[in-house]
Order: C-alpha cells, then sequence, then structure tokens
C-alpha cells in the first residue's frame, strides 16, 4: 500500500464545474470561463473528467467545447475536487483508494452531496475502496515517494475535523499507506478559508526536492508562519535524508477582487507529463516564479493562467483538480 505522487504518470484529471453561488456570487461565470481554459489545457495532455450538477450540465456543456473532455452529470455542493475525491494508493499492480469523510470544512452546512462523490468516481472507474471515518480533505496533505506524507495541525486536529488524537491518526495514516514519516506542519496561510490547507504552502516534488511557499514582507501575517513551517520542513528533512533541498517560491503580492483580498499561492499548482500549470497573477512576481519553476523543470512547459476567479472561491488550480494515477 502506498501513495503515488503527483508527478508520476496521470490516467485522467477530475474536476468539478463551480456551483456554489454564495461563494462566486456575480463571478460565478468568469470562474467557470477559467474552468474551462484550466481543463482545456490539462486535455492536451491526459483525459479530463468534469463532474457538473444536473441544472448546469448546459451551461458547462456550453462552456467546455473540447472533445477530449467528458462531462458527467453528478449531484454536487462545491468544486473543490481535490478535497472530496479519493486518496489513491497502489497495492501491488493494483489501483486502490482510501475515501474519508468530508465535513464541509467543519463550518459549511451543505456537504452531503460532495461527501459521496469519491464512492461515485471509484464506481466509476471501477477502482477498490476502503471507507475510513476519518474527516481529511485531498488538499490537507501532501506526499513523496520515500513514504513521507505531510499535514498541518490547523486542519487535521482541528475539532471542526476530527477529535481523534495525533497519535491515532498517525497510526491510521500510517497504516493506511505504509508511511515512514508524518511531518506536521503548524498551519497554513494566514486566513485560508480551510484553516489552512498545506497544498498552499508546500509542495514535493521529486527528485529529493521540495517547494515552500515564502515572503520577505515582514508585516505580511504570513511571514511568520511560513519561517516557522521552513524550519520545521528543514529539521524534519535534513534529518530524513541529508540530500533533501529546499526551494523557496514567493508569494504574489496583495490581489484583491470586489474589496476582498485573496488567499493566494503559486504552489497550487497541477503536474502534466509534459508541463506544469501554475497561476497566473499578474503580479510582479509572476515572471520571477515563471523562472524559477523554469529553472527546477527544464524539460517541462511552465504555462501561467488566469485563475484569480477560481482563487475568489477560495481555491486554486491544486484545489479544483485531482489527478487519477496511471499504473
Amino acid at each position: 500500500m502506498k501513495l503515488i505522487p503527483e508527478w508520476y504518470d496521470h490516467a485522467q484529471c477530475l474536476i468539478a464545474w463551480p456551483c456554489n453561488l454564495e461563494l462566486y456570487g456575480p463571478h460565478i461565470q468568469s470562474a467557470r470561463k477559467e474552468i474551462s481554459n484550466l481543463a482545456n489545457q490539462i486535455a492536451e495532455e491526459e483525459p479530463v473528467y468534469i463532474y457538473c450538477n444536473p441544472q448546469d450540465m448546459k451551461d458547462c456543456s456550453s462552456t467546455v467545447s473540447n472533445q477530449k473532455i467528458s462531462i458527467i452529470e453528478a449531484n454536487l455542493d462545491d468544486s473543490w475536487m481535490r478535497d472530496i475525491a479519493p486518496i489513491f494508493y497502489r497495492e501491488g499492480k493494483d489501483l486502490n483508494s482510501i475515501n474519508f469523510n468530508f465535513n464541509g470544512y467543519g463550518k459549511y452546512p451543505n456537504f452531503k452531496n460532495d461527501n459521496l462523490i469519491s464512492d461515485i468516481i471509484c464506481n466509476q472507474f471501477k477502482i477498490p475502496f476502503k471507507k475510513s471515518s476519518i474527516t481529511l480533505e485531498g488538499g490537507g496533505i501532501t506526499y513523496d515517494d520515500q513514504g513521507n506524507l505531510f499535514t498541518t495541525e490547523s486542519v487535521l486536529l482541528n475539532p471542526n475535523r476530527n477529535n481523534f488524537s495525533k497519535q491515532f491518526l498517525e497510526e491510521e495514516l500510517k497504516k493506511f499507506f505504509s508511511l515512514k514519516n508524518i511531518i506536521w506542519l503548524k498551519s497554513g496561510l494566514f486566513d485560508d478559508d480551510t484553516d489552512g490547507h498545506i497544498d498552499n504552502i508546500f509542495c514535493p516534488i521529486g527528485n529529493n526536492q521540495f517547494l515552500i511557499a515564502s515572503t520577505k514582507d515582514t508585516k505580511s501575517k504570513n511571514y511568520n508562519i511560513l519561517q516557522e513551517a521552513k524550519e520545521l520542513v528543514k529539521e524534519n528533512l535534513s534529518r530524513i535524508n541529508p540530500k533533501n533541498e529546499i526551494i523557496e517560491i514567493p508569494l504574489p503580492s496583495k490581489i484583491q477582487i470586489d474589496n476582498k483580498f485573496l488567499v493566494a499561492s503559486y504552489i497550487n499548482f497541477y503536474f502534466c507529463k509534459n508541463s506544469l500549470i501554475i497561476p497566473k497573477f499578474n503580479t510582479d512576481e509572476d515572471l520571477q516564479v515563471y523562472d524559477i519553476f523554469q529553472s527546477i523543470f527544464p524539460n517541462k512547459k511552465i504555462k501561467m493562467i488566469e485563475t484569480s476567479y477560481i482563487n475568489y472561491g477560495g481555491g486554486n488550480i491544486h484545489c479544483v483538480t485531482m489527478n487519477v494515477p496511471k499504473i
């Protein structure tokens, strides 16, 4: 039983069509256009399945005009596929899944449809799965191919998710996925609606390399959070393997839509086989980040795409996608 990192080959990509008017308000059509563009970019390299509420099928079909993209009718409460999809793992030569509990981040009342979608996906693709009573979102964990899983205490230990002890959660996750180490960071970005998902601040990328979000702005409320995270990661990774390398990715400057400051990060991106799809924020950091990613991945095409209206809803590229591993 082994988790399969995101940079390994994908069988397909899963996306949920934006549907939550309370989150997106007047910008929901703009978010849908950005989702459509994201799906088109991914579909150049792997099959894409968009799950869509029955009442939105017509809108989705007219917006997404790509024969490489399949639109699947399903009841949804929100659009954060990363958090509600199965957590896939390899067992022998087979792909399996643990389907964790989802409770709307412990704060949103409408989540029952989203809590069923992982079972629907597994049945659709005939992937065997087990159920877990642990509340866990896909954006709340990340992992490498060396048996290391990373998460934040502010999410997984939050009483609005779980009343289990840290020891119990470690034992269960290690048992599920044959993990060697679980590295706990304290929290994610300030004001993150998820209580601090790790996929906005930290990401393993293979070859003993790890990305971590950073800021030089000492007045930023994220400065101390990210400094502490970097020290924790550095301490643990150097203990595990002295060859591990941490690469800092700057946060974008403040981004605002309708007087709302967005919780934004370039680390919230998607791996494709031949490219990386990264958020573009139209800030001074865009070019710098492009150059950093291109230097790390010289054999991949770096695609930066507009995602501000997706971000307005509370997430970004990584949050709205889930890769199904190819084995």
